[in-house]
């Protein structure tokens, strides 16, 4: 099992490699991280499961101009099929004038191992 130091640092570089993918419009960049059964859980919307479903997500809300997003870890946890990151989350959207609005929330992430050891998300909540 991995120790919190290691995960914490495994975890704080996917954050970066998701945050890129979503700040360069790359919706389906975006989904690869996640498991083939895998949920988000959208505050105030219902629940997206499934590949196609994520992409979809994914893709439509990059498409309502939703920028600079950044996924800032604080705790992690783990065993050896599960494992946890509770954060906060901040992006920004624009409208066609070209108004800027920032909001931000709590973010809750669980990962499951995958069969080559690698940790894919499972399901993603936010508020």
């Amino acid at each position: 099992m991995q120790t919190n130091d290691a995960l914490k640092a495994q975890f704080t570089t996917s954050n970066q490699a998701w945050d890129s993918a979503f700040n360069t419009q790359q919706p389906a960049l975006v989904a690869s991280f996640y498991d083939d059964e895998a949920s988000l859980l959208p505050s105030g919307a219902a629940q997206v499961t499934g590949g196609k479903a994520i992409l979809d997500f994914w893709r439509d809300l990059i498409g309502q101009g939703v920028v600079d997003h950044k996924l800032e870890l604080l705790e992690v946890g783990a065993d050896e099929t599960l494992a946890f990151q509770r954060g906060r989350w901040s992006a920004a959207a624009v409208n066609a004038a070209g108004e800027r609005q920032e909001f931000s929330g709590n973010v809750h992430l669980l990962y499951r191992r995958q069969a080559d050891g690698s940790w894919k998300l499972y399901t993603h909540t936010w508020n």
